[in-house]
């Protein structure tokens, strides 16, 4: 019980300890800030909303459990040696005596390839001035929020998923065209120096999502999630490289300032493949070119 004696140390230096039982409390300016709990089989110890389960198989074994992640102490012959272990939702369930709780999926930082689709030109004499380098037209996702629940009431495979995420977009254009904001309309400007290094349109947004997610049972990792994905224009400016000087233009060119659209998700633990299209026009309705963005990419990092 050599982990349960430090515990129990630890209450006595704090000071301000109630016990009942088996039951340990540790009241500091009137608020219980620790409670150790002592069965049969374990110690849990609650410090906030979190628990942290110990148990002894043996003599010689000590497991400490804290969320869905286990480590395993066992003294032997050789010394003391060290596992950590991942619990599925069976062996959590023994552990807490409670399913646990649905963990949806909303990646920290997402990279991907930005595209345009149902591209028209109508009413333009110079038709693609906004075909995209792909190679260099890149997005990225930085997800700084998350909050998921499940809609079974004895399992977690399924649940719902939002949060609230930066999402930043280059457009990096093939041609030698940069674009401005002439009388309300978007209009082609040809670049015609030989020093040109590059081209290219960058918004930002602020985005929100509702996932409908699905998890693969028996602790397998897999998931997939769909739904839907807003957005709020926070920013947009054109870039253009000449030699080794550059020339910005912020402007609103007509973009969309909010936007709608589909995503969806497969992923394996902390690793996805995500896509998402657009269905609101990139550009106001007939203020520039006919076009719906996407993306394809991959995400990392989850929540």
């Amino acid at each position: 019980m050599k982990v349960i004696y430090l515990f129990v140390l630890l209450t006595l230096v704090l000071g301000l300890n109630s016990r009942s039982q088996d039951t340990v409390r540790v009241n500091v300016l009137g608020k219980n800030m620790v409670t150790v709990v002592e069965t049969d089989d374990k110690t849990a110890v609650k410090i906030g909303d979190s628990t942290i389960d110990i148990s002894e198989d043996r003599e010689d074994t000590v497991k400490i459990r804290v969320g869905r992640k286990t480590v395993v102490i066992a003294e032997g012959h050789h010394g003391s040696s060290i596992k950590y272990d991942q619990l599925d939702d069976e062996e959590y369930k023994h552990w807490t005596g409670h399913a646990p709780k649905f963990k949806g999926h909303w990646s920290i930082f997402e990279l991907g390839v930005n595209s345009f689709a149902n591209v028209d030109y109508t009413g333009y004499d110079t038709p693609n001035f906004m075909d995209l380098n792909h190679n260099k037209s890149m997005e990225v996702n930085i997800n700084i929020f998350k909050l998921s629940f499940g809609l079974q009431e004895k399992k977690n495979n399924i649940g719902m998923v939002t949060g609230l995420g930066l999402n930043f977009n280059d457009y990096r254009f093939s041609n030698d065209y940069t674009i401005k904001n002439e009388e309300g309309y978007i209009v082609p400007v040809p670049i015609t120096d030989q020093a040109l290094q590059k081209t290219k349109l960058s918004t930002g947004y602020l985005t929100v999502p509702l996932l409908l997610e699905f998890h693969v049972p028996r602790g397998s990792g897999l998931w997939m999630s769909v739904g839907v994905i807003g957005g709020i224009k926070m920013g947009s400016h054109t870039k253009v490289k000449i030699g080794d000087t550059k020339y910005k233009d912020h402007d609103d060119f007509n973009i969309s300032p909010f936007r709608g659209g589909a995503t969806a998700r497969l992923g394996y633990k902390g690793v996805n493949l995500y896509g998402t299209y657009y269905f609101t026009q990139f550009f106001r309705d007939g203020r520039g070119p006919v076009m719906n963005p996407f993306a394809i990419g991959i995400g990392i990092l989850n929540w």
